[in-house]
């Protein structure tokens, strides 16, 4: 099929629900009820990592958080496509 997926849809108005994610922590049901205000959770990712662009389960792209958005607002700078599997 010689044909392009745009050329067969109107692909500009299809909207994708993207999910940021910064990382991860796994705990006991003990210490997720104990958590408190000012408590802080450390991920299993360093700050230098960056976070992942997730569509669904599926990685697409990576970033940098960043406050470059509109007001105070917390934004991601792609640096990257996600790596082929």
């Amino acid at each position: 099929m010689s044909e392009r997926i745009d050329a067969l849809f109107a692909t500009d108005h299809i909207k994708v629900e993207l999910t940021i994610r910064l990382g991860g922590a796994v705990m006991t049901v003990a210490q997720l009820s104990a958590l408190g205000p000012d408590d802080v959770l450390t991920l299993d990712r360093d700050i230098s990592d960056g976070v992942e662009v997730c569509v669904g389960d599926k990685v697409i792209a990576h970033g940098l958080l960043v406050s470059e958005g509109p007001g105070d607002r917390l934004s991601v700078r792609i640096s990257g496509p996600a790596e082929a599997a």
